[in-house]
């Protein structure tokens, strides 16, 4: 892999009054690849970003920057992500861009590249929740990079709705039978292991909710272009129970046998940087011990009806999921899913899994449902969500878990290149 390091510098760029970046480079021009990557996620800045350094130490610029406004509608968000690729394009010494997507990012930077290579009817069609408005032909990047990315925004919308809650804005009176945090259910500090007639209850319940509130949203949005919202652009919108970071209710994370091993066999990358081929399994901890569904900070979704239905929904029909994969999911009634948008991007594509993270295993359905010839896939033994060792995981130590990830990110990219 490639061990060659090289000295760093940054600069902060302003693209408009909302949106900026910072840009990481080799010092010296001569130490520099042609290499230019835009890292973006799709609800804040990742001006400061572990892969944005990490890859210029490694010969490659990188622009990080940020949404100009992360409860905004998406179609606003695609813009951002060209504008910051234009710029990257525009960049001295650079011949080719890549596109860098991260957890939520990778919603963001598979529907761009979707868009950017298709024009943007591929998300128009009548099977859509809504439609993509029309804007303008978006800049193509020459390849795509999904780092531990999520099942895209929807789903963990989804898989995060608390189906205990009896009001949208209220989390005061729950229906009881769904708590993840009581022992009756299952619940153990050291790992749960809830009934399958609980999980499926579970299950059914999330997607009913899940159903509702997109029937609500569609009724609002009817108003609102009607003339007869609240407001004249979008109205707030506030879903209880319903925010997807990850200190919010989900049931896979607590009982860990659920979406725990890859279906197939895939490299690995170990902790002395030596790559095997087999089935990944997940090392994960139960993460939580207490339910936040009543929290306003951590549980609650302040959103508005058109950042919903562009941003953080999914249709579905006999929903739920077991060790391997989720099912009964509409990959295609949306563009806030990554394994959907993926099918219509064929550039060469790089997914990366984490496998002491929870969100592990959507590179394996991204990485099935990605058209493209030239595709790689690769885990990283024991690294958290954001690229460093998961303390609690199972067999901690992994060794420098950032240096094997992009020593590899790294190799890949240079064949870009050849």
């Amino acid at each position: 892999m490639n061990s060659q390091y090289y000295e760093i510098k940054n600069k902060y760029i302003q693209l408009t009054h909302r949106q900026g970046g910072v840009v990481y480079e080799p010092v010296r021009q001569e130490e520099r690849a042609g290499t230019g990557i835009v890292l973006m996620h799709s609800d804040g800045d990742y001006y400061g970003f572990i892969p944005a350094p990490e890859l210029a130490k490694r010969g490659f610029t990188v622009l990080a920057s940020n949404v100009g406004e992360s409860r905004g509608p998406f179609e606003d968000k695609l813009e951002d992500v060209g504008r910051a690729l234009e710029y990257m394009q525009s960049y001295e010494g650079i011949q080719r861009t890549v596109l860098l997507g991260h957890s939520g990012g990778a919603t963001l930077m598979s529907a761009y590249q979707a868009v950017a290579e298709n024009g943007v009817s591929i998300f128009q069609d009548e099977h859509r929740i809504v439609k993509m408005r029309d804007m303008k032909k978006l800049p193509k990047a020459d390849a795509v990079m999904l780092l531990d990315s999520n099942w895209g925004n929807g789903v963990m919308t989804l898989v995060s709705l608390e189906p205990g809650i009896t009001a949208q804005t209220s989390s005061r009176s729950l229906k009881p039978g769904f708590d993840l945090f009581d022992p009756k259910n299952g619940f153990h500090p050291e790992g749960s292991r809830y009934s399958d007639e609980f999980v499926a209850n579970y299950h059914k319940a999330q997607e009913e909710r899940n159903n509702a509130l997109i029937a609500y949203a569609l009724e609002r949005l009817e108003k609102i272009e009607a003339g007869a919202g609240d407001f004249d652009d979008d109205e707030p919108f506030i879903i209880a129970g319903g925010s997807q970071i990850a200190p919010n209710n989900k049931l896979f994370p607590q009982d860990i046998r659920y979406l725990s091993h890859t279906q197939e066999k895939y490299d690995l990358i170990h902790a002395d940087a030596a790559v095997t081929n087999e089935v990944i399994c997940s090392l994960r901890s139960p993460h939580f011990d207490k339910n936040m569904v009543t929290m306003n900070k951590f549980a609650t979704d302040i959103t508005t009806i058109r950042t919903y239905l562009t941003c953080s929904c999914v249709r579905t029909k006999g929903f739920g999921y077991d060790s391997t994969h989720m099912s009964g999911i509409d990959w295609d009634s949306s563009f806030s899913c990554t394994p959907g948008n993926i099918r219509h991007v064929r550039v060469p594509l790089l997914i990366m899994g984490m496998t002491g993270s929870y969100e592990f295993l959507a590179a394996e359905e991204i990485y099935k449902q990605a058209p493209g010839k030239d595709k790689t896939i690769a885990f990283v033994e024991g690294a958290s969500h954001n690229f460093t060792p998961q303390e609690d995981a199972k067999g901690y130590p992994f060794g420098d878990t950032v240096k094997n990830c992009f020593d590899y990110i790294a190799v890949w990219l240079d064949k870009l290149g050849a």
